[in-house]
């Protein structure tokens, strides 16, 4: 029993040093530039990996569909291409979470699934040339994902829900600020 707590806390502690390289990644890099995508991978993969140790099934889900998404930002796609493979990869996720029974354990997951679905999308469209777009579908589902987070740590007490809580809360800043400017 003191084993599993002690993992716990070193997932929980990798998880907020993830956070924190996000955070910076979106708050104080460049759009775009290499050490943005690089760092943006970086954590999305570390997140999934604490995820995956943790065992929060939606929320490797969520992950895997982030580092789709930087994966496919290191490429110059068109918005068609991007668009195929995000929401590919997003049915891939529902459909495993279906078929593993998932939401019959965790009901809660399918409102996390519509928050992975919405920032699919939202990674999908470019900034660029659709910045209220794709601002609005990363804004749904940061809060979305905060929404589930927040839900499952009330339902379920795993304290790594906090993280993706506080994550998706401070990452909405910046599609918010996205879509102010444009007014």
């Amino acid at each position: 029993m003191k084993s599993k707590t002690k993992v716990n806390n070193i997932l929980f502690y990798v998880a907020i040093a993830a956070m924190i390289l996000l955070v910076y990644s979106f708050s104080f890099l460049s759009f775009g530039t290499l050490l943005q995508k690089s760092l943006i991978l970086t954590g999305a993969f570390v997140l999934f990996l604490v995820a995956l140790f943790g065992k929060q099934k939606v929320l490797q889900a969520l992950q895997l569909v982030l580092v789709t998404g930087a994966i496919i930002g290191f490429f110059i796609l068109s918005m068609l291409y991007a668009l195929v493979i995000m929401l590919f990869v997003a049915a891939l996720m529902v459909i495993y979470l279906y078929s593993i029974g998932h939401y019959k354990k965790e009901p809660v997951g399918v409102i996390g699934s519509f928050g992975f679905c919405f920032f699919a999308l939202g990674l999908a469209f470019n900034t660029g040339s659709t910045p209220l777009i794709a601002g609005l579908f990363l804004i749904l589902g940061a809060f979305v994902i905060a929404a589930y987070s927040a839900l499952a740590f009330y339902l379920y007490k795993n304290r790594l829900q906090i993280v993706w809580i506080v994550l998706n809360l401070a990452l909405s800043a910046g599609p918010i600020l996205l879509v102010l400017s444009l007014y």
